[in-house]
């Protein structure tokens, strides 16, 4: 079930920013979302054997988490990336874990929207943790949704990385209130 696509805006640029819940999160927006992206993976990703054949062919952009010279270099990439007009998604969580909800949002994607200018749209997932979540290997029968929400704007008249943290507590409240009303 897919919801929201008319909040997608056109060739304008964006950065959707979406709940991490399953190895299968990445395929899951691919066909639903209908329109190329650019991912954003950490950059462990790349090495892997599955993941990172996968990641590469879909254009993903590998980021550094731990070296802080090359995490700057990479947070300058997803704003120019940004800039140019390509939509970037970003699991603004980093990981995900077995247990349901909604872990703490990182700020490099919300800092390339505020750099660049773009707005965020959050999006929601529901059902790939259910599909295949973290300890399992083998996919079960899930139903899954994908809510796309209106668009955050950058806040006026704020330096970007104050307008960055007002975005992302506003999408991670969008996004945990959308994954509760999902459950409930």
């Amino acid at each position: 079930d897919v919801q929201g696509l008319g909040h997608l805006p056109g060739a304008a640029r964006c950065v959707l920013v979406c709940n991490h819940a399953s190895y299968l999160d990445g395929l899951v927006l691919v066909a639903a979302l209908e329109r190329p992206l650019i991912f954003v993976a950490k950059r462990e990703l790349e090495r892997q054997w599955v993941a990172g054949p996968f990641l590469k062919r879909l254009g993903a952009a590998f980021v550094e988490r731990f070296d802080a010279r090359r995490s700057v270099a990479d947070a300058q990439q997803m704003t120019e990336v940004v800039q140019s007009g390509q939509p970037l998604l970003v699991f603004p969580e980093g990981t995900f874990v077995a247990a349901p909800g909604l872990l703490p949002f990182r700020l490099g994607g919300f800092l390339a929207a505020a750099h660049a200018g773009a707005p965020v749209i959050p999006v929601i997932l529901g059902g790939t943790r259910q599909l295949l979540g973290a300890g399992h290997w083998w996919p079960r029968k899930a139903s899954l949704s994908v809510h796309i929400g209106a668009p955050i704007p950058i806040p006026q008249q704020l330096e970007p990385f104050a307008a960055a943290v007002q975005m992302r507590n506003q999408a991670h409240r969008v996004i945990s209130l959308g994954l509760a009303t999902a459950q409930a």
